[in-house]
């Protein structure tokens, strides 16, 4: 099966450290409305958007993530899993609607 590359929206919440380059809290909210945080660099969450550590928040991030598989009433099973990504608690795969994911514009 070949996957395509994504980008799940999420919103950058915190600045958790704003020495370079930057760590940031961010939350996504899944199919089933439950609140997942990570906490990583800049660079994961912002693609050469000009965010730099100290940028107003909140503010729209993303997660490159592929695409696991559809389930039931078009809920998409994804894994963050491309650049390592986890969620507080370590998890990878979230249940996410079609909305919520964009083509990556990067491999």
């Amino acid at each position: 099966m070949t996957r395509s590359a994504e980008l799940l929206r999420c919103e950058a919440i915190a600045w958790v450290d704003e020495d370079w380059p930057g760590w940031v809290r961010v939350r996504l909210v899944d199919a089933d409305g439950r609140n997942w945080f990570f906490v990583d660099k800049v660079p994961i969450f912002f693609a050469e958007d000009g965010t730099l550590p100290g940028t107003a928040l909140p503010r729209p991030a993303f997660v490159r993530c592929h695409v696991v598989v559809q389930q039931e009433d078009q809920v998409l099973v994804v894994s963050t899993a491309p650049d390592h990504v986890e969620a507080e608690d370590g998890t990878t795969q979230f249940r996410v609607r079609p909305n919520q994911l964009e083509r990556a514009t990067w491999s």
